[in-house]
């Protein structure tokens, strides 16, 4: 091989192996382009098969330019054209078994085979364009073709089973195939020409001057083919990236729109938020990069309920549920969650998309329904029992009073008082049941709340202490008016403080909060109990459902119908052996503004 190099010219073999690498690229990016493209794809194979034969020709063609010093042979037209037709035919049958959407080994076989066929060809029809008596040994032709086809399935082995190429992450291998491809074509160009004739250089450098302005157009009119295959393949890339863009930018702005995004690493760590994610979480981009979720947990669900959120995604598994979360302010927002882990070449989850949607409304009427149905069971128990109730328990009471008159007993005495007792909180029971069975009237007037909290903290001030518990009041706004019943809106902040008391049989902190939020009063009234299990939480409300060892429950239904009678609610937030949270909300009465006094229906 050495003695061919030798006897040939190097600018013109220099020239041929960069146009055949710029042909070989341009004709496998066609190639990979043709096979993710749903446009342009009789243009894309046409294109791919042309260059490739381009680039098989241009190599055999300039060799043999490169190989006769003489410049006295006369080259035969057609079959310079038969050779050039040739090539990219075999190209074109090679290209097509491998342009499918599924690639199989024997396919690529094929393709290689067909490939190498086309350079054989090529180099068998230029060689006889010098010389026709040529003969070719046959044990460099066995060495030749294999060496080629091997060369050949080496780079497109590289090209589509790389496992970067699964993921598309491609940007050295068409290169290096392409490189692979053009050593391959060269190295064929020099173990076929061992079969020929040594020939002494005889041609000297005036020589080779004089015989360059053919070879300059020709290189000119190949050069330019191929810069023409790069601006074509350059301006489908841009058409392609440019409606990628414009697909990506209409995606990103319908889920702006109407969905809250964020992109986190396979830890947990935010990358990404949309505008929608920033506005209900009220934190900016800036605080939310680089956080945890954790910066919105309410700890409304358990440790389990994340352990198998978590074990799902890491599974590369799409996770849906609803998701309670807590805003920077300390409002709190309802989310239908849906996390989609995406893998990498490897199968390892290396990110996650989380799409939200806001059904904080939709989860409030839902808790109204509920509470309204339970409302309707209760009344109608109480519509259709308590008198019947009321009747005996007065019988009862009165015969114990009259039992106890001509009593002596000490023993005796303290059962009929215990007697009467239970008599009295069954009574009591009634009557919330009445409560619940009827509409009550709320007389609203336009309420500083100040006052009224004020009021109620000093009720319960020495039952605090002896408590031990501490109270804590902070107030925003001095004034902060209201239109409210002020007997009944003591009764519910009576009610929740008591049972904040209740919380924490050891002794604790009690934290009364009154601030304003979006023309809301909030007043939270905190505790640090022992808190209620996510499971008791959400029945909270319901009849005969309580968490303290005494007590029926209707005490906060009754609480929760009077707030709705105000048109507010009620927030709860708890963590168990962290405290629990009651917040009533209730619609703000700005100075500018008074709502007339007057009256409502409670029920």
């Amino acid at each position: 091989m050495g003695q061919v190099f030798n006897s040939s010219n190097p600018i013109l073999l220099l020239i041929a192996c960069i146009l055949t690498f710029i042909a070989s690229y341009t004709a496998l990016d066609l190639l990979t382009m043709l096979r993710t493209s749903k446009r342009n794809q009789k243009f894309l194979f046409l294109g791919s098969s042309f260059s490739m034969g381009t680039a098989v020709w241009t190599m055999n063609f300039f060799g043999i330019l490169s190989l006769d010093h003489t410049g006295s042979t006369s080259y035969n037209i057609s079959l310079t054209i038969l050779s050039f037709v040739l090539g990219v035919a075999l190209a074109a049958m090679g290209f097509l078994a491998v342009s499918a959407d599924s690639i199989s080994l024997r396919k690529v076989i094929e393709c290689s085979m067909l490939l190498t066929m086309s350079v054989l060809s090529n180099y068998i029809i230029g060689m006889y364009s010098l010389n026709h008596n040529l003969t070719f040994h046959s044990g460099y032709l066995f060495i030749s073709v294999l060496f080629i086809f091997s060369l050949f399935l080496f780079a497109f082995m590289l090209l589509y089973y790389s496992k970067h190429q699964k993921t598309g992450v491609n940007y050295w291998h068409k290169p290096l195939s392409a490189f692979i491809m053009t050593g391959s074509i060269a190295e064929g160009h020099f173990l076929l020409t061992r079969s020929l004739p040594a020939k002494e250089p005889i041609e000297t450098i005036n020589q080779l001057m004089n015989d360059t302005s053919f070879v300059v157009y020709l290189v000119f009119f190949v050069a330019i083919c191929i810069v023409a295959g790069l601006i074509a393949t350059s301006t489908i890339i841009s058409k392609r990236l440019a409606k990628s863009d414009k697909y990506v930018f209409d995606i990103t702005y319908a889920l702006d729109q109407s969905s809250i995004v964020a992109i986190t690493d396979e830890k947990g760590i935010i990358t990404k938020v949309n505008k929608g994610f920033c506005d209900i979480s009220k934190y900016s981009e800036e605080e939310l990069i680089g956080k945890n979720h954790r910066i919105i947990n309410s700890h409304y669900h358990s440790k389990d309920f994340f352990a198998d959120l978590w074990s799902t995604i890491q599974n590369g598994e799409v996770w849906k549920g609803e998701i309670r979360n807590k805003a920077k302010d300390g409002s709190v927002y309802w989310v239908n969650t849906t996390i989609v882990p995406f893998r990498n070449g490897d199968g390892e989850v290396y990110q996650y998309l989380s799409i939200r949607n806001d059904i904080t409304e939709q989860k409030e009427v839902e808790n109204k329904l509920h509470q309204q149905d339970k409302l309707a069971a209760v009344g109608q128990l109480a519509a259709g029992v308590a008198h019947e109730i009321r009747n005996p328990l007065t019988s009862m009471k009165g015969y114990a009073e009259f039992l106890q008159l001509d009593e002596e007993s000490e023993d005796r005495l303290e059962y009929l008082d215990i007697i009467l007792d239970e008599i009295e909180r069954v009574n009591l029971i009634v009557e919330e049941f009445m409560v619940l069975s009827k509409p009550q009237i709320l007389n609203l007037e336009n309420k500083n709340i100040v006052p009224i909290l004020e009021s109620v903290l000093s009720l319960v001030k020495f039952d605090s202490e002896k408590r031990n518990i501490k109270i804590l009041l902070k107030i925003d706004n001095e004034v902060s008016l209201v239109a409210c019943d002020e007997n009944r809106l003591k009764q519910v902040i009576l009610n929740f403080v008591k049972n904040a008391m209740e919380a924490m049989p050891g002794g604790g902190v009690l934290t009364v909060i009154l601030s304003h939020a979006n023309d809301q009063v909030r007043l939270a009234i905190q505790d640090t109990g022992i808190g209620i299990p996510e499971d008791k939480l959400k029945k909270l409300g319901e009849p005969f459902f309580t968490t303290k060892k005494t007590g029926n429950g209707l005490g906060l239904m009754v609480s929760f119908k009077i707030i709705e009678g105000h048109n507010g609610n009620v927030l709860v937030d708890s963590v168990v052996n962290k405290g629990t949270t009651f917040t009533i909300v209730l619609p703000l009465i700005s100075s500018s503004e008074l709502i007339s006094v007057g009256e409502t229906k409670l029920g």
